[in-house]
């Protein structure tokens, strides 16, 4: 067992409003960028199986200081294939929901739990959301990595995250994303059907910090290279790099009276 810290108490639930900002491209492979500017609610809720903060949704099946099986949640924006993207005259690409179980090994931690050191697991079912909101299965992907974190001697003040790790993907999910259908194919695009295996490598780092008790920032960035993946021959793909920058300022302005031991 890891040694005990003392735990802070803090409210059960806190409700906030944001806008946050994306740089990233239509899809991995393409070299085409777009910028978001979005207004956002925002939620934080501590419970004993259910958790949502700045990381997202995390349901926890099983947890102990070591091990962890929680629920992992990714989620795609929606691609409209006109203009002079290479997808021009294709089907768009839905937004897609990924959804599965995520089994995280604790391999190293100090003693006050401000530094460690974990490997995730996570294993999704990716579905697409259409414009007639019916879900379609889109495949399966397998991202595991390792996640280092520092964070500051109070609790939440600010937070940052290294994670490093390779993608994996079934073949029905690269085919949604880089398949050119016969249907489909010009003098610049070529028929082509991918195959399941490796989707390539991904590093993120993420930074959180409270600026106010009320006004909370975020920021990331994410590298991926698509070198020798699974699909690097699509006529879709016009870049083996891939860069995301993004932001969120977040103003909360409620918070439960229950409080909540927190460690």
């Amino acid at each position: 067992m890891l040694p005990a810290t003392h735990a802070q108490s803090l409210p059960r639930w806190e409700l906030g409003i944001g806008i946050g900002g994306l740089n990233l491209p239509y899809y991995r492979g393409s070299d085409i960028y777009r910028n978001y500017i979005t207004p956002f609610p925002y939620i934080t809720y501590r419970g004993e199986r259910l958790n949502i903060d700045r990381s997202g949704i995390q349901g926890h099946l099983f947890q102990t200081d070591r091990i962890r099986l929680d629920l992992s949640l990714a989620a795609g924006i929606p691609v409209s294939s006109d203009g002079d993207s290479p997808r021009a005259g294709m089907p768009d690409i839905d937004t897609t929901v990924e959804l599965g179980p995520s089994l995280e090994l604790n391999l190293w931690q100090l003693s006050h739990k401000r530094q460690s050191l974990w490997l995730k697991l996570p294993i999704r079912s990716a579905h697409s959301i259409g414009g007639d909101g019916l879900f379609k299965h889109r495949g399966w992907t397998f991202s595991p990595f390792l996640e280092y974190t520092a964070k500051s001697a109070i609790h939440d003040d600010w937070k940052g995250t290294l994670s490093v790790g390779p993608l994996y993907a079934d073949r029905d999910y690269h085919n949604y994303f880089y398949e050119v259908m016969p249907a489909y194919v010009t003098t610049a695009r070529n028929e082509y059907h991918a195959s399941s295996g490796y989707s390539g490598a991904r590093t993120t780092l993420t930074f959180r910090k409270n600026i106010t008790k009320k006004l909370r920032l975020g920021v990331f960035a994410r590298f991926d290279t698509l070198k020798n993946t699974a699909f690097e021959e699509s006529p879709l793909v016009s870049t083996k790099h891939y860069r995301a920058l993004g932001f969120a300022l977040i103003w909360m302005f409620s918070q439960s009276e229950e409080m909540v031991e927190v460690p």
